[in-house]
């Protein structure tokens, strides 16, 4: 019989696609290492060292000409010195995390022999889907799109380094025309990047979820052994972090340039974070049949065998059905009465979802601390740093 053709070892889901193989040819990935430092010092030079010199050779970079100098925008830093490269950081992150986790399924025992074709074939579809010249040239395009989408839009009714405002008409400079298309280019591609490959790590969690999964109802997880899919999710911390903080760098201009007040955004923040749960936890639903399948059948299998246990141990310990005259002190059944209990106490524990709350918890504190800055607009640090303080006591 002909062995698996590729080996779930072998899958990773960055290390792939035109972009990847791009940066492997100009030795920005080089074998064994993806370089990620490199590669976030690469981009600080495309886009923040350019735009550093191109304002300040239009004298915008500081200085009182504009009310918004290079130096002093908030969503420049935010998005250059702190998002992308976190966006290009996730990816070790990713990287170290997945394959374990594709591994898993198989080392743990849930996949059975019978399903090692269909397993097998969901990871070549995933490959396919990685490898997609197609699918990275949409992510261009969308990138593009939003790109123009964006150019007639300014943030703020003002002269700032982006733009001069005349006769309430925005010219963009050229430093402005390079955040513009460069910058916030090389970003939006990340990021719908991350998007796609979000989607592909999905479409395997749903091939998997298709599989007859071989759950333990008393496993330690309360999962039925599929915990770690759930803690997988965390790996992303780092990609909702960088968002999160491109988006607050956003946010703080308007606040402070703008004078739009914070309270006007608690509900977009708040509907944000809700959404970031949604995105990341939401797909994991998929294993939720089964979860509760294995449950309700666990349930009546341990129940059935705890009354039998139960029975033989009243009759042999409290009828003294024992003809052997075993000692009660020390005697194997009691362990059994307790290990039995106690799987069962698993059992009853067991969740109808492969995540528990210190993983959305994750999730949250990457959407949320971002923005926490912000309250400094509102509250002086001495005063925050007095009501966190509080908040732990």
């Amino acid at each position: 019989m002909q062995g698996p053709t590729p080996t779930h070892e072998e899958f990773s889901l960055v290390a792939g696609g035109p972009a990847h193989w791009f940066q492997e040819r100009f030795g920005l990935v080089k074998p064994g290492s993806s370089s990620l430092w490199l590669r976030v010092g690469v981009c600080i030079v495309l886009t923040w060292v350019p735009l550093l010199v191109l304002s300040a050779a239009e004298g915008v970079a500081l200085g009182n000409r504009v009310k918004l100098p290079f130096l002093y925008d908030f969503a420049a830093y935010a998005r250059l010195l702190v998002a992308v490269p976190l966006l290009i950081l996730a990816e070790g992150l990713v990287e170290s995390r997945v394959p374990a986790a594709v591994r898993h399924f198989i080392r743990s025992g849930l996949v059975p022999e019978a399903n090692m074709p269909r397993y097998e074939a969901a990871l070549r579809h995933c490959k396919t889907l990685r490898d997609s010249i197609v699918a990275e040239c949409v992510i261009v395009v969308v990138a593009a799109i939003g790109v123009v989408a964006v150019s007639r839009e300014f943030n703020l009714d003002v002269t700032t380094w982006r733009s001069v405002v005349s006769d309430s008409v925005h010219r963009r400079s050229l430093s402005g025309w390079w955040y513009l298309v460069v910058a916030n280019g090389l970003f939006q591609f990340l990021a719908w990047r991350w998007v796609w490959r979000v989607v592909i790590w999905y479409r395997f969690l749903w091939l998997m979820s298709k599989l007859d999964l071989r759950l333990i109802p008393t496993h330690p997880d309360r999962s039925g052994g599929l915990g770690f899919v759930g803690d997988s999710q965390r790996m992303f911390w780092n990609v909702v972090f960088g968002v999160s903080t491109a988006s607050a760098g956003v946010l703080a201009n308007e606040i402070v340039y703008g004078g739009v007040a914070l309270q006007s955004y608690t509900f977009p923040i708040a509907a944000y974070a809700v959404v970031i749960l949604i995105v990341f936890l939401a797909p994991l639903l998929l294993f939720s049949p089964m979860l509760v399948e294995a449950k309700e059948k666990g349930v009546h299998e341990y129940g059935a065998l705890a009354i039998s246990h139960h029975h033989m141990f009243h009759r042999k310990w409290v009828h003294g059905e024992n003809p052997t005259a075993d000692p009660v002190l020390g005697t194997p059944e009691i362990s059994s009465l307790a290990d039995l209990g106690a799987a069962y106490d698993i059992l009853a524990e067991m969740r109808a979802v492969p995540f528990d709350p210190a993983d959305a918890i994750v999730l949250l504190l990457a959407a949320l601390l971002p923005m926490a800055p912000l309250l400094l607009t509102i509250m002086p640090l001495e005063r925050l740093l007095e009501l966190l303080s509080k908040l732990l006591v």
